[in-house]
């Protein structure tokens, strides 16, 4: 174990919050003026920052999805008519006491093994946090149904994945099944293991198996049971993702 410098005592605590980035200017600037002169706060520093650098890494950046920005610009105009109501006082701070009370960081005492194993737990939750996030469909698309009037069909991706979701399809001649295809540029319609059939009410759900990469439409047609190489039924729906 190292030895300490001067001000330990009071710096002590402050390690995670500083490989955190969760200290302000000033308190970085003055930790860092004790860092200097203070082997052992060094030597615990060096021993979290490896744990704080791999938290960016462990998470695949995530495209948000665009109603999230609405959700925000929806609070920050539901704060400014709040303080729009409450007049120009509303946003003024508090007058300073007389006496300025002395800074003192409240941060829990951990060994660098314990904030180490806390780092991770963060970077798993971030990635949980993450993948979650991957799983909310990134783009929905309406399908053209044809012969069946109030029907409809959509067509919701998710990275690479994608899912059926239909209401009112009318049912397909008897024998005969819904079969999903999947249609590439300069490429003929490619035959998919997805077939269905609508429930009593016309709902219907189905997932695409393979990857919707390079797809530019999406196409239902009604084939015999167990499905057929190429399409040979009528054309009910065409998804068009392009």
């Amino acid at each position: 174990m190292q030895t300490s410098g001067p001000g330990h005592e009071r710096w002590q605590d402050a390690t995670a919050a500083y490989v955190l980035g969760a200290l302000d200017e000033a308190e970085r600037d003055a930790f860092e003026e004790h860092l200097a002169g203070c082997p052992a706060c060094r030597e615990e520093v060096d021993e979290l920052l490896p744990a704080a650098h791999a938290l960016p890494m462990s998470v695949d950046p995530v495209e948000p999805p665009p109603s999230l920005k609405a959700r925000i610009m929806a609070e920050v105009e539901r704060e400014a008519s709040l303080l729009a109501a409450a007049g120009p006082e509303a946003d003024r701070p508090p007058a300073a006491p007389e006496r300025r009370r002395r800074f003192t960081l409240r941060v829990p005492r951990l060994v660098p093994s314990v904030v180490a194993a806390a780092l991770l737990v963060i970077g798993i939750a971030i990635g949980v946090g993450a993948a979650a996030l991957r799983g909310e469909p990134e783009r929905t698309v309406t399908a053209q149904v044809s012969g069946a009037p109030g029907a409809s069909l959509q067509v919701e991706l998710s990275g690479h994945e994608g899912r059926l979701t239909a209401r009112g399809l009318p049912a397909p001649p008897r024998g005969r099944v819904y079969q999903v295809w999947l249609k590439r540029e300069g490429h003929a319609a490619e035959p998919t293991a997805a077939m269905f059939l609508p429930s009593r009410d016309g709902a219907a759900t189905a997932s695409v198996p393979g990857s919707m990469e390079g797809v530019d439409q999406v196409m239902i047609t009604d084939e015999p049971d167990g499905g057929s190489p190429q399409p040979t039924g009528r054309l009910l729906a065409v998804a068009d993702l392009s």
